[in-house]
């Protein structure tokens, strides 16, 4: 779909009306309208892209941005010499602050999160309704993965490694002869089954119908907004309706909600029935039930909650899993050290949150993988609420849309060789003194917004991170692995987004543990 030739796909002529000039005078001023108010929301700021005489649109550069944003911002980068620019974005005009401001508008809440969510992910439309980022739903989501998700890690642990250990027989096999298979979508099926186990419990996490859903659904909705986001915002709320994407999002939710408001009903007459007969409530320790003692007796979307806290959980641990994976298929020197830190640690204390804590080899792995190779170039995304000055003296009118780059991750002021992967890097930084909590995966800071930073940095960062090291101790213990012949890993870049390789594939064979795992 391109913005060069738009084909209507209504016709203007209506029943019982002869003429359609009117309508194509109108819609015609609606479009004018709406490019002329387009102007530069802070033209004090340079540049760095933009429409060309006698473009009327932002289309072709919005699609040259989507497909070339790195180059984009490095051009900005360097020509600025590190001081904010503008950019026309796939999602519109964005202004970029330098990683210095990270820290300035971390807590300031004229720089809107909820806002960012709800323009950049159509919230407002049906099949996206999960991403009304600020509704109740979204704020107990919020709440939910902060608190509950968080303080349940040490009970979650072991049940989490118990299910990665099944769900990986099934999906690898035991076969000792080397296999190939197709990473992301495995590695998909992977981490849907074990966030499921803590979303859903026993009774749903091993539904393929709901996996299939959780997984459908987070690799389309993503695709559905950037192709949405082509389009003018007048025109969306219309185009949606014919968007394939977006016919599909609307079958995903509906169909989400027939596998799981049967089990909330479920459970809701079950625990009816047993207060009835003056019983203690059956309270489980999964996702639904904390969203209900959340709740507070109010009513909140139970499919549509779950379905997000998919979306979240998917999205971000598997690209994040599948990364390490392909960085320790191409530096398989730092395996063997890695199998005896996993070896001993999991010998000394079994599966336990302090576990996971103490394999800081491991750590450092996966915070280098997300630190080369992270979600997006800029993170932060936010809309100013109100005018906003910031500590340079630039004013920002209000409905401006901002970003953090993330180049300090890259930045040789800040680390060594940095475009090099080196597992070790945040291992030495950990023994240095004060460096100890920055130098973890979950820690934030302006040198590294792998989960974002401030309040509203990644609020379920804490157990993606141990899902990912749980499945790595057993990928570790129990394959080994490498890039199939002549694949070479290529990052998908769309707009700020970077996503690990979609179509490598990669060669498994079963290893004989010496530990059980």
């Amino acid at each position: 779909m391109t913005m060069d030739r738009i084909e209507l796909t209504v016709p203007f002529r209506l029943a019982g009306v002869e003429a359609p000039i009117p309508y194509f005078v109108a819609i015609v001023f609606v479009f004018l309208t709406y490019f002329t108010l387009q102007g530069n929301k802070v033209p004090a700021l340079p540049l760095v892209n933009g429409k060309k005489f006698p473009e009327i649109s932002n289309g072709r550069t919005k699609k040259h941005f989507a497909l070339n944003a790195s180059e984009v911002i490095q051009h900005g980068i360097e020509a600025q010499k590190g001081s904010p620019f503008r950019a026309i974005a796939d999602v519109g005009e964005v202004v970029l602050l330098p990683p210095e401001f990270a820290n300035e508008i971390r807590n300031d809440n004229r720089f809107s999160f909820v806002k960012h969510v709800r323009e950049s992910f159509h919230g407002h439309l049906p099949g996206f309704v999960g991403f009304d980022e600020g509704s109740r739903d979204s704020m107990l989501l919020r709440s939910v993965s902060q608190k509950q998700l968080t303080h349940q890690l040490a009970k979650v642990t072991e049940p989490l490694s118990d299910e990665t250990s099944t769900a990986l027989q099934e999906l690898l096999t035991d076969n000792l002869e080397w296999h190939t298979v197709a990473l992301k979508s495995t590695i998909l099926q992977l981490v849907a089954r074990i966030s499921s186990k803590v979303f859903l419990g026993d009774q749903l996490c091993r539904n393929q119908k709901w996996l299939d859903i959780s997984v459908g659904y987070t690799t389309n909705v993503f695709a559905a907004a950037e192709e949405l986001r082509l389009w003018p915002r007048p025109l969306r709320n219309i185009v949606h309706w014919f968007l394939p994407r977006c016919r599909v999002a609307r079958k995903q939710v509906k169909e989400a909600r027939n596998i799981v408001q049967p089990l909330v009903e479920s459970r809701n007459r079950e625990n009816a029935e047993r207060l009835a007969a003056g019983k203690e409530p059956v309270l489980y320790n999964d996702a639904i039930q904390w969203c209900e003692d959340n709740a507070k007796g109010s009513d909140f979307d139970a499919p549509i909650m779950q379905l997000m806290m998919s979306v979240v959980a998917i999205h971000t641990t598997t690209d994040l899993l599948c990364q390490v994976m392909l960085d320790l298929a191409e530096h398989h020197s730092i395996v063997e050290p890695l199998r005896n830190e996993v070896r001993t640690i999991l010998q000394e204390g079994g599966w336990k949150k302090t576990s996971l804590y103490n394999m800081k080899l491991l750590d450092s792995v996966v915070k280098e993988s997300q630190r080369l190779k992270p979600i997006t170039i800029a993170s932060m995304r936010r809309v100013t609420t109100e005018e906003v000055r910031l500590s340079n003296g630039l004013v920002l009118p209000p409905g401006t849309k901002t970003a953090v780059l993330a180049n300090r991750m890259w930045d040789p002021s800040v680390h060594e060789n940095p475009l090099e992967w080196d597992g070790y890097r945040f291992f030495n930084m950990r023994q240095l003194p004060g460096k100890e909590q920055v130098s973890q995966l979950v820690s934030t800071s302006a040198d590294h917004l792998g989960f974002g930073h401030g309040q509203h940095a990644c609020p379920g960062r804490f157990f993606a991170a141990n899902e990912v090291k749980i499945a790595l101790c057993h990928l570790l213990i129990k394959y080994d692995w490498r890039l199939a012949q002549g694949a070479k890993p290529n990052v998908r870049r769309y707009g700020f987004s970077l996503s690990a390789d979609p179509l490598i594939q990669v060669q498994l064979s079963r290893r004989k543990e010496d530990i059980e795992a």
